[in-house]
Formats: structure tokens, sequence, C-alpha cells
């Protein structure tokens, strides 16, 4: 995968991004909003053996399967955050995620990142639409999501089971169409 934006590169993940994608996993937003990141990252090596798993996948095009991008900044190479899709269980659609460094992010790399990977599956597939589900906690991200061309749908609160990551007990779920 290379998707190349005005700033932007989104590409599959290396082995040499391990270091700084620790950092930025256990930024205070990445722990509060996405814990299954830092939480799966607490045991050497695993990170590392996420990387290999992804290294793997990266010939695949199919867009159900949890995929995850490298963000880097084009002027320096420098990785920055991380975009990627996949089936999301609970509530069986193809959900989008992402999260960007906290020193770089209120500059719309998560908004650039997110558009250009959405109009990248949607010419890869025939899927219909896809999603986003944000904790209602999350200001920052419905913003994204919204400057990203996603509509909001409709505020969930699930009942006889948290959402994993949410913080809130409700999310909001956004839909963009092709």
């Amino acid at each position: 995968m290379f998707i190349e934006t005005k700033r932007l590169i989104i590409r599959d993940f290396k082995q040499e991004d391990e270091e700084c994608l620790m950092k930025i996993i256990w930024q205070k937003n990445v722990i509060r909003f996405m814990k299954d990141w830092s939480e799966n990252s607490t045991v050497p090596g695993r990170l590392s053996g996420y990387i290999k798993w992804l290294e793997s996948q990266k010939e695949s095009k199919d867009i159900y399967e949890n995929k995850r991008y490298a963000v880097e900044l084009k002027e320096t190479n420098k990785l920055i955050g991380m975009v990627g899709m996949g089936l999301e269980d609970t509530i069986n659609e193809v959900e989008m995620a992402y999260f960007i460094d906290e020193y770089y992010s209120g500059n719309g790399y998560a908004t650039e990142a997110l558009k250009a990977l959405f109009e990248w599956c949607i010419n890869v597939s025939d899927i219909p639409y896809m999603i986003l589900t944000i904790d209602c906690a999350n200001v920052a991200s419905c913003k994204v999501a919204e400057k990203s061309g996603f509509e909001l749908f409709e505020k969930r609160t699930p009942i006889s089971h948290k959402q994993p990551n949410m913080e809130s007990d409700s999310y909001f779920y956004y839909r963009k169409y092709r």
C-alpha cells in the first residue's frame, strides 16, 4: 500500500517504525481512546510481531481484514500516526480508525489521511459505505470525522456490553457513502 497526498505518505508499516510507533501509542489520548494499542504492547516484542503480521498482509486489498498503515510526513519521512480499516466485529461493518502523534495533532493530518484511505478503499472494493465509531468524549476525533465527510448517523448506547476502547457508555456512529 502506498498513497501520497499533498503532505503525507500512507504506507505499510516497517520494523524500523517500531520505536516511534511505541512512543505514539503511549501518548495520553491514544491510551485514553485506543487503549488496545498500548495494552497489547506491554510485552516486549509484541509490537514487533504485530508489524511483522501487518507486513505479511501488505499485498491484500481485502478491506474487511484488519489493516493498519503508517502515516508519515512527506517532507521529512517522519512517522506521525496510523490509519486503517477492517471489520468491526460487534456491528459487522467496515470501520476506519486513526491516531496522530499529539505533537502533530490539530494540523489536519488525520483528516487528510482518513480521506485518502477512504478513497483507496472505495476504489478497491464495492462497499457502499464505511463507518467510524467514536467515543462521545472524544470531541477532537468527532471533528476529524466531520471534516473528512463522515455524517453523524446516531448516538449509540450498547446494552449489556461495553464497546472496546470506549471511555463513555455511548458512542457516535458515523457513516460515509461512496
